[in-house]
């Protein structure tokens, strides 16, 4: 009688499991395909791979300490367009430029297209003019003429660091002359300051150019009256 019984308990059991097995094989076999599938693509990334992921250096970003220099750069940059260059070249306090490009008499017409002109005798007024150490002669003078209205159009291949302090309390037409005659031994043919009232603008250059001559006054004047 017991024997009977184990038996029939028993096969009650591989008859229960059987059906648990049959009813439930496709969930279980698509949980054993998907561990075989993370299995296979964890297995693509081979130990030397890992090796050089882990290794790969980041690329520093490198940031410039001298706040000096960047200003120079960026004024030139706003100047004359970022021609993705380091910035200007300086060597023993004189900063190499870029040779003027365009057409100066262009660039004078298309000003005094859109300008009100001054007298011929304006001066502006006479203003305090500091240049400090380490601020160059066309950023500070530009920067002055700026505030009076003006625009200084620097035609020539140098400006020049201050090495020592120095100031100009005048009106900012005999600031800009001074300024031109201090540098003028660096360039072969020296420097001319123009004033263009017509064209708000103050030309320093190295260059003859007669429209310069026709339109413009080649300073200093003889009389020089507000």
């Amino acid at each position: 009688m017991n024997f009977w019984l184990r038996n029939i308990i028993f096969g009650s059991i591989l008859i229960t499991l059987a059906f648990f097995l049959f009813d439930n094989q496709e969930e279980l076999f698509s949980s054993l395909e998907e561990d075989i599938t993370v299995t296979a693509e964890v297995a693509l990334i081979k130990p030397a791979d890992k090796a050089v992921l882990a290794t790969e250096p980041s690329t520093p970003i490198i940031k410039s300490n001298n706040a000096a220099a960047d200003g120079l750069s960026r004024f030139y940059a706003n100047l004359h367009g970022d021609d993705g260059s380091s910035g200007p070249k300086i060597r023993n306090n004189i900063v190499y430029l870029q040779e003027p490009k365009g057409d100066i008499v262009k660039l004078l017409e298309a000003r005094r297209m859109v300008t009100r002109p001054l007298r011929k005798n304006w001066r502006g007024a006479n203003e305090n003019h500091p240049f400090r150490l380490g601020e160059t002669l066309f950023q500070k003078l530009s920067e002055y003429a700026n505030k009076e209205g003006l625009e200084v159009i620097w035609w020539l291949n140098r400006d020049f660091l201050v090495k020592d302090p120095f100031r100009i309390n005048k009106e900012i037409i005999k600031t800009a002359y001074q300024v031109g005659k201090a540098v003028e031994g660096h360039f072969r043919e020296g420097i001319k300051v123009y004033f263009c009232h017509q064209q708000r603008a103050i030309v320093l250059i190295d260059l003859d150019i007669p429209y310069l001559d026709e339109e413009c006054i080649l300073l200093p004047q003889k009389s020089q009256r507000r």
